[in-house]
């Protein structure tokens, strides 16, 4: 039964109640309100995850990336985005040939990840051009949003096509976001002085 019939139901229940089962539920419905009161506090606690995260990506992962291809190539100047780039775009396309790979040969998920990797590569390739000619620096907001636009494309072409295919692109996208998280979280907890 959904929501409508739920209502329906205390209505009529309403209707035909004493005093004190109307007092009982305005009551339990005071008391069930207290989940959204303590919302904020929710969202407090996911702003701190969410922030500690971010900050272990960042010196971890791409900060390092990022030292390592300027070791590399100390002549030629490597915007900060770079290294957003390729790690997004690794993890897109990983996800993507992941897919391909434990997909049957005739199945439609396979050829949804080849148009989904070409497309994401043509897309990259003209943003990385587009930003050359006007002489814009490819920044850390610009492949985010390159691969945040991208991912739900391709999520959403997935979740259409259903099947195991969904279940592997979610999992094998969302699962190295969701253990940079955690490792956040342990580490923030490790280093923090009781």
């Amino acid at each position: 039964m959904g929501l409508k019939g739920d209502l329906h139901e205390v209505a009529t229940v309403w209707e035909r109640s004493s005093w004190r089962v109307k007092a009982y539920l305005l009551l339990s419905a005071f008391l069930a309100s207290g989940s959204i009161a303590s919302l904020s506090d929710t969202v407090f606690r996911w702003k701190g995850f969410l922030r500690e995260a971010l900050s272990f990506y960042q010196a971890y992962f791409s900060d390092q990336l990022l030292h390592a291809l300027q070791f590399l190539f100390p002549t030629i100047h490597i915007p900060a985005g770079v290294s957003h780039l390729l790690i997004l775009s690794a993890l897109y396309l990983g996800a993507n040939l992941r897919v391909a790979v434990f997909s049957g040969p005739a199945a439609k998920s396979r050829a949804l990840a080849s148009r989904a990797t070409s497309s994401y590569a043509g897309a990259t390739i003209a943003m990385v051009i587009g930003m050359s000619f006007t002489g814009k620096v490819l920044t850390g907001e610009s492949a985010l949003g390159l691969f945040l636009g991208s991912a739900f494309a391709a999520s959403v072409s997935y979740w259409l096509n259903g099947g195991a295919a969904r279940i592997l692109w979610f999992a094998y996208l969302l699962g190295p976001l969701f253990f940079i998280g955690v490792a956040a979280a342990i580490s923030s907890g490790l280093a923090r002085v009781a």
